[in-house]
């Protein structure tokens, strides 16, 4: 016990003084160069690492990529640069990996061809936390046995809608700049009723809302700032099941603000409290909850599990990898065994209340990156609709639901397309044309960007 102690205090004294020295790299944008470690030493030590590691936090990367024999990378404001002068050897890395998984047995585990999903936490000099999402694979490297590390910085602040731009902020440049042509004080207004049916449609009763994206898209940030906006209803207290891989936000900082409030967030992490999303899902069921989240709808069982809480009246969010609103329908009903496929859709239409897409897109007028969202709320019209076609149209109809074309349309249905948030920002020089492109097609560029005057 005391050893261990002893190695906890000198722990905490390596990563007072790694941190104590980080300060922000200067960014070469020609060379794509930002060095972290002013003097890099003949071998990376862990007070090194760590200092490596608060200095790219610094510096506003998102991301930190270590792979066997190659310079680290960071990504910083979505481009990419060499972050030291000289490749990390082989045994660095592992040491690394050591460190960041916190014990001997992490190569063991790469080498017998197993992914690692965990967090880490690094101890800061003023009693502060930052936290990292950390993804270790095995990767080809000297010998054939490398290995890559990808970290991702984790806000110690929990999002907020505002933060998230569901407030109603997203629809600005639409409305300003879109085919509604209204004066400034009337889109204010219409502005702000845009937020808050937005939020409205993400915070029904029971049923299934789903957010999907790419990698780093911001869908685990959207689901966070819904869930604090849960947790700070003072008028509405609830019992939330949090179920992640890994835990992202911990909510402490919603949490100890919150005198007075009755509600409470119980979070477990796949591969540290339980063994899978599904076995989550079940012991979820048994706890009384009135919110489940599940960090990720990825197989059949998952979405079984997620289906049946769902229907048994409790909220259900979740993610999902897809590129659009059809191609997320798609992709969940082909979990489904063939067997299964027409009653399982059925439960599925039944669950649904919202599906939203994700992405960020690089802005050129500024450092950063704006959200664009393309979503659609699952009305009863909207259901019947569905029930009375075969349930292999269901994407392409709900492609063309997105995009307004739909006959039958009432006050209750709720949707965007990518095009109408994209378009706007493309032509008020907010983002570049090969990104409005990529995003939504050639109808987005059609119009020229508007020139400065």
């Amino acid at each position: 016990m005391e050893e261990s102690a002893r190695r906890l205090s000198a722990t905490s004294r390596r990563v007072s003084k790694g941190v104590e020295n980080s300060k922000p790299a200067v960014l070469d944008r020609e060379r794509l160069e930002a060095f972290m470690l002013d003097e890099e030493p003949s071998r990376i030590t862990d007070t090194d690492f760590r200092e490596f590691l608060m200095s790219a936090v610094l510096s506003g990367a998102s991301d930190v990529t270590i792979q066997s024999d190659q310079q680290p990378r960071a990504e910083i404001h979505g481009v990419l640069y060499r972050a030291t002068r000289k490749p990390w050897s082989p045994s660095e890395v592992d040491q690394v990996l050591m460190e960041v998984y916190g014990g001997a047995n992490a190569r063991t585990e790469i080498n017998g061809q197993r992914v690692l999903d965990f967090s880490y936490e690094l101890n800061l000099v003023n009693g502060t936390r930052q936290r990292f999402r950390v993804n270790a694979t095995g990767v080809y490297g000297r010998d054939g046995q490398g290995v890559e590390i990808t970290m991702r910085a984790l806000p110690s602040k929990t999002p907020d809608l505002k933060l998230v731009q569901l407030d109603g902020s997203e629809g600005k440049l639409k409305r300003e700049h879109g085919h509604i042509s209204v004066k400034r004080d009337d889109a204010q207004e219409d502005i702000a009723k845009l937020g808050s049916s937005l939020i409205n449609a993400m915070k029904p009763q029971n049923g299934i809302i789903i957010v999907g994206g790419g990698t780093g898209s911001g869908k685990s940030t959207t689901l966070a700032a819904v869930t604090n906006s849960h947790l700070q209803d003072l008028m509405k207290p609830v019992k939330i099941v949090d179920i992640q891989a890994p835990i992202e936000y911990t909510f402490r900082d919603v949490m100890s603000g919150m005198e007075g409030s009755s509600s409470i967030i119980g979070q477990s992490e796949v591969g540290k409290h339980i063994k899978s999303f599904a076995v989550g899902v079940h012991s979820a069921l048994r706890r009384k909850p009135n919110i489940i989240i599940v960090g990720e709808a990825r197989d059949y069982e998952t979405i079984s599990a997620s289906l049946e809480a769902s229907l048994t009246g409790h909220l259900v969010y979740t993610t999902t990898h897809a590129n659009d609103v059809s191609d997320t329908i798609r992709r969940l009903l082909s979990t489904f065994p063939a067997n299964e496929r027409g009653a399982r859709a059925f439960d599925l239409i039944s669950a649904l209340r919202f599906c939203m897409v994700q992405y960020l897109a690089k802005r050129i007028d500024k450092p950063g990156v704006v959200p664009v969202r393309e979503y659609i709320k699952f009305t009863p019209r909207l259901k019947e609709k569905l029930a009375n076609l075969p349930v292999n149209d269901w994407p392409a109809v709900l492609g063309e639901e997105v995009k307004g074309n739909a006959e039958g349309r009432g006050p209750e249905d709720m949707c965007q397309s990518l095009l109408e948030v994209v378009k706007p920002l493309y032509v008020e020089g907010i983002i570049s044309r090969e990104e409005a492109f990529s995003l939504a097609g050639l109808a987005a560029i059609e119009t020229p960007p508007r020139e400065d005057d």
